[in-house]
């Protein structure tokens, strides 16, 4: 074979193993959110190195017939302070479609009542998370669902709902479906206005000292809105049921100001008792963000979490791989100087 032949076929070689690749949208993205921070228990204080929900990911999308699109995610906690991380698909983790009917995917990732939570919360990620106190002392209503099959609806104007299915919202396979989880939630988005309500119930596997198996439930209500582009207040309510320890309420009121480089965080949320009394608790946090470019901030928490006698709330739980357990009545306390570099 003559050279300029050689060369045509190693072109059009190189042409058709390109073309799968061109005609999809893959994009690699990655967050990485390290802190060092004091953490007080109401005893001792230690010096503590974490990372907050680091993560690395793949995207893809690809154009389909009939106004259609197709697809995926594949997205891994990152351990910058200790070297590990998690599983493959560790974090949200989904392939699915799109189109005029809404959109459907199935996988590991965040529920619709867990995404109240995080868009009210002026601490994702960092000391003070507002699920210290929303998912705190036995409630857990800020994970994903094994197994699961998600439904959003195509807006309606500022409406669109939110359907969440599990099966089996646990390893392996099943011959009962025992295990099932349902989530829903109901948005509102127009203008500076954002609110939600939201629904969650679970079959557990947990079992009380009578035999009895709990299967806890949720109502969640989120709000926020943006008085100017600077400032933003946020409100969120929650009532679980059925729950280890009996029923219990939490609420919380958050606020921040953007003043050039600069944005000022605060938020409250207070915990009631459940059936065993003195169990409530409240929490203050109060921050500041310097922005160093667009992909990097910095950052420094202080957060403070008031227990009642009988009470073990933290506040280095949640969006957090380093946690400090709490002691019973103590007051438990933090300061944290954090960076977050995405890509």
């Amino acid at each position: 074979m003559k050279a300029p032949q050689k060369l045509l076929l190693a072109a059009a070689i190189s042409a058709s193993l390109a073309t799968p690749v061109m005609a999809q949208d893959i994009e690699i993205y990655g967050r990485a959110h390290v802190s060092v921070d004091a953490l007080d228990n109401g005893n001792d204080t230690g010096m503590n190195v974490s990372s907050n929900s680091s993560r690395l990911g793949f995207r893809a999308k690809h154009e389909l017939d009939n106004g259609l699109e197709a697809f995926m995610q594949i997205e891994t906690n990152i351990r910058y302070d200790q070297g590990n991380g998690g599983s493959l698909a560790s974090r949200d983790s989904f392939a699915g479609i799109r189109g005029g009917f809404g959109q459907l995917r199935v996988g590991y990732f965040d529920t619709p009542t867990k995404l109240v939570r995080s868009n009210t919360d002026m601490f994702g990620d960092r000391l003070g998370d507002a699920r210290n106190f929303t998912s705190g002392d036995n409630m857990s209503f800020d994970n994903r669902f094994r197994n699961g099959v998600h439904y959003r609806s195509p807006s309606k104007g500022p409406v669109s709902f939110d359907v969440q299915y599990s099966p089996h919202n646990a390893e392996g396979a099943t011959a009962d479906n025992n295990r099932t989880a349902i989530s829903t939630a109901l948005t509102y988005r127009q203008g500076d206005w954002y609110a939600v309500v939201a629904y969650e119930t679970l079959e557990s596997a947990v079992t009380t000292a009578d035999g009895t198996v709990l299967d806890p439930s949720v109502v969640r209500v989120g709000a926020y809105y943006n008085f100017k582009p600077e400032w933003r207040v946020s409100a969120f309510f929650q009532s679980a049921t059925d729950i280890v320890g009996g029923d219990r309420t939490v609420y919380g009121l958050g606020t921040s100001y953007r003043s050039g480089e600069w944005t000022y965080r605060a938020q409250f949320y207070a915990a009631s008792d459940n059936d065993t009394a003195d169990t409530g608790a409240n929490m203050l946090v109060i921050g500041a963000d310097r922005r160093l470019a667009r992909s990097t901030t910095a950052y420094i928490v202080y957060a403070m979490a008031d227990n009642d006698a009988a009470a073990t709330f933290q506040v280095s739980a949640g969006g957090r791989d380093t946690r400090l357990p709490a002691l019973a009545g103590e007051t438990q306390t933090g300061l944290s100087v954090g960076l977050v570099y995405s890509f």
